[in-house]
């Protein structure tokens, strides 16, 4: 991914194609931009990718997550299957990266956006983790997902700016860094 918008295939040998059709809008200011991109965990199968980024609109940006099918040098059916609320004009802390959990749901890092009014907010995704399923829907198991107080795809809260995220590969377990003000940054098992 490169940040004002344009994705590429990196091939064996290093060399870098042409940017990539049917990559959606993206607003590139300040730290936002095209942020991250995923492989389903079918993707030999069915050819689709994952992107986060920052989508213009209404109130300023926010994030969102499409997918669509990489077909030859473009991405087709494209859809934005999650977005972000609300959207902000603060162009800083949209964390945003996405990793596949064992049980192929879809982690989506999202920094405070250094607005820290909304962190308390638990029907904002601002500064927390969210999980979706693969189409965008909300699984059921969500920590939150019954109880009204909270977003239903609220996973973790409390986080400053994710801007890393993997799964150990002994546990399977999430583990984050988080970018901490004056370099404190720290990792995180959420």
């Amino acid at each position: 991914t490169e940040k004002e918008g344009r994705l590429r295939i990196v091939e064996a040998d290093g060399r870098l194609s042409e940017p990539l059709g049917g990559v959606p809008e993206v607003d590139d200011g300040g730290q936002g931009g095209l942020l991250d991109v995923a492989l389903d965990p079918e993707f030999a199968s069915n050819q689709l990718v994952y992107l986060s980024y920052s989508e213009p609109g209404d109130g300023g940006a926010g994030t969102a997550v499409a997918r669509g099918k990489l077909s030859g040098d473009r991405l087709d059916a494209v859809e934005v299957i999650w977005r972000q609320q609300p959207k902000l004009g603060s162009g800083q802390h949209f964390g945003s990266r996405l990793v596949f959990l064992p049980d192929e749901t879809l982690i989506v890092t999202l920094g405070d956006r250094n607005t820290r009014e909304y962190i308390p907010d638990m029907k904002a995704q601002i500064g927390k983790l969210v999980r979706i399923n693969r189409d965008g829907s909300i699984p059921e198991d969500n920590p939150f997902v019954s109880d009204d107080a909270y977003s239903p795809d609220i996973y973790s809260l409390g986080h400053r700016n994710v801007q890393g995220a993997t799964l150990n590969p002994e546990t399977g377990a999430l583990w984050t860094v988080q970018h901490g003000s004056r370099g404190g940054g720290e990792i995180n098992i959420p």
